[in-house]
């Protein structure tokens, strides 16, 4: 187990079954460190909140400071972590309010049957404040812009950031590395939003990029978007074979 993974001065990795950080079911947890308090983006599936909140431990920082927990999704591996992050830390549930009733009612946007046969189980959270596109976040001295970014569910967003003169977003799974397409066939998803999505992402030009899964960028994001927005818009044919 890595003691500490810092990515950028304000960046941590918190969590991610991906990089063997956490357990599976886990999507990549991030950590936000605003100085004054702390986010988390996303929580994971339900089984890995004890490792998360060591981690946390492990970078020095204190898991009390957690003040918000940001869902980018409703998907159980982004959102089966609320109850007990809650719990365990007093934050505020926060998400884009097209995909807060499947997450307060484990609708079927979460996919929480595929939860349960994969062997993970959690209570529903409540979602203590819903955010729309363009309003804006303050973790300390951190500000962070919503852009919502449907396609993969009805409720998926963005979070922007700028730090060390770069613009950073953490996309959870509407888009990632090299262009690796994700989950696509789901509940909720739509082709012709999703692809509106990444062109608005490219639009934005992001310097760094924190996906939901697999490796995160510290350069040239906006390049690895244009391949997505690429793919995105080739026959379907090619979307559905292995990419990335």
């Amino acid at each position: 187990m890595f003691d500490c993974m810092k990515i950028t001065e304000r960046v941590y990795l918190a969590g991610g079954n991906g990089f063997g950080y956490s357990p599976p079911g886990d999507c990549n947890v991030y950590l936000i460190d605003g100085g004054t308090e702390l986010a988390l983006v996303d929580t994971g599936g339900g089984n890995g909140e004890k490792d998360i909140i060591r981690n946390v431990e492990n970078m020095r920082l204190d898991p009390s400071d957690i003040a918000t927990a940001f869902n980018t999704h409703c998907h159980f591996d982004h959102t089966g972590g609320n109850h007990m992050i809650q719990e365990m830390t007093g934050c505020r549930i926060v998400a884009h309010e097209a995909d807060v009733d499947s997450i307060e009612e484990r609708g079927e946007l979460m996919l929480y049957e595929m939860a349960l046969e994969r062997g993970l189980e959690f209570e529903a959270s409540k979602v203590d404040e819903k955010l729309r596109d363009g309003d804006t976040y303050k973790v300390g001295d951190v500000t962070l812009e919503v852009m919502h970014t449907p396609g993969h569910t009805p409720g998926c967003m963005c979070l922007l950031m700028e730090e060390d003169g770069k613009k950073s977003v953490f996309t959870g799974d509407i888009a990632g590395a090299n262009g690796r397409l994700g989950f696509i066939n789901g509940p909720g998803f739509s082709l012709k939003d999703w692809k509106a999505s990444i062109k608005k992402l490219v639009s934005y030009g992001p310097d760094r990029l924190y996906p939901g899964h697999n490796t995160f960028l510290l350069g040239y994001a906006t390049d690895h978007l244009k391949v997505y927005d690429q793919k995105m818009n080739a026959p379907w044919t090619t979307i559905v074979t292995p990419v990335g």
